[in-house]
């Protein structure tokens, strides 16, 4: 059977891929910090403490693929603390994984990593997207997280295993992440421009999330960072509306300012950059091996959970 192996895969990103997989007939394993497998999630679990080279390493044998998605969740106060917990545990997976494929006679041909959207520079106005090609150079927390992580992912290359570093913007799913947060929000009649609305949101419809993951890992000729946004990014403005079109009562939102954001973030310990920071970019290498996306325009992409409110 075919076998692929997702690191942090009993989180949303990991479980809608396990199941997509599954579907088709793929044997999946998942590496967790956890002792005993939760009876709702899919994959076979195997236990790893995400640092060092265990008895996990042996599902790497053979594999199709590896997957890599384990990292501390962002949306918290980035106190030093939490600072610590983001980096190291992106920093820690990554090079455990590096060791693993080094150390198998017959490594995965594939690696996918997961980065992060963030490291490109801030983009206000009609300047066009980011791609692959633009400097990863934007000044931050975040954005140092990003660029470390993939410092280390290539650093551990193997002849025969390709690498590919996914740079991640915000995925929309009912299942996790952001969007259930933000749709909340909005039924509730607080669905208004977020900040200065002006700040570019680079997004990710779940389906085409799982459509482009499963397409990186059967195409061959695509290797080093990719990004995974839909060709259509859209300004929080246009966001909000709408979502308030799809899910506010009679439309209406109240709009959260910019302060009005910091004190949110303070209350819900979070982080405001999350909401206020202007990420626009697009994918060169997606589109130049000719992935259709299911969804590529934000209407059609927020009508699509309609049905389920």
């Amino acid at each position: 059977m075919k076998k692929v192996v997702i690191a942090g895969g009993s989180g949303f990103l990991g479980q809608s891929l396990a199941k997509s997989l599954l579907a088709e007939g793929y044997e999946v394993v998942l590496l967790g910090r956890v002792q005993k497998q939760n009876p709702q999630q899919v994959g076979r679990l195997v236990p790893w403490d995400g640092k060092t080279v265990g008895e996990w390493v042996v599902e790497l044998e053979n594999a199709k693929a590896v997957f890599n998605l384990a990292g501390r969740s962002i949306d918290c106060r980035h106190t030093k603390g939490n600072r610590n917990l983001i980096l190291h545990s992106r920093i820690d997976s990554t090079r455990a994984l590096g060791k693993g494929i080094s150390s198998c006679h017959t490594p995965p041909p594939v690696w996918l990593n997961a980065s992060t959207a963030s490291i490109y520079r801030d983009i206000r106005g009609e300047a066009p997207a980011h791609d692959e090609n633009s400097p990863a150079d934007a000044v931050g927390f975040l954005e140092d997280v990003g660029r470390a992580w993939e410092k280390e992912f290539f650093g551990h290359q193997r002849e025969g295993v390709r690498q590919v570093a996914m740079r991640i913007s915000i995925i929309l799913g009912e299942e996790g992440g952001a969007f259930p947060v933000i749709k909340r929000f909005t039924q509730l009649g607080l669905g208004g421009t977020q900040g200065p609305g002006t700040q570019w949101m680079s997004w990710l419809h779940l389906d085409d999330w799982i459509g482009v993951a499963r397409f990186l890992l059967k195409c061959p000729d695509v290797s080093g960072p990719v990004n995974l946004a839909s060709p259509y990014p859209v300004t929080n403005q246009v966001f909000m509306q709408e979502m308030r079109k799809c899910f506010a009562p009679l439309g209406i939102g109240f709009p959260a300012p910019t302060l009005g954001i910091h004190l949110g973030a303070s209350i819900l310990g979070t982080s405001p950059e999350l909401v206020l920071k202007s990420i626009k970019v697009k994918s060169k290498k997606i589109s130049s091996i000719g992935y259709k996306y299911e969804y590529s325009k934000i209407r059609s992409s927020l009508r699509s959970f309609t049905s389920k409110v």
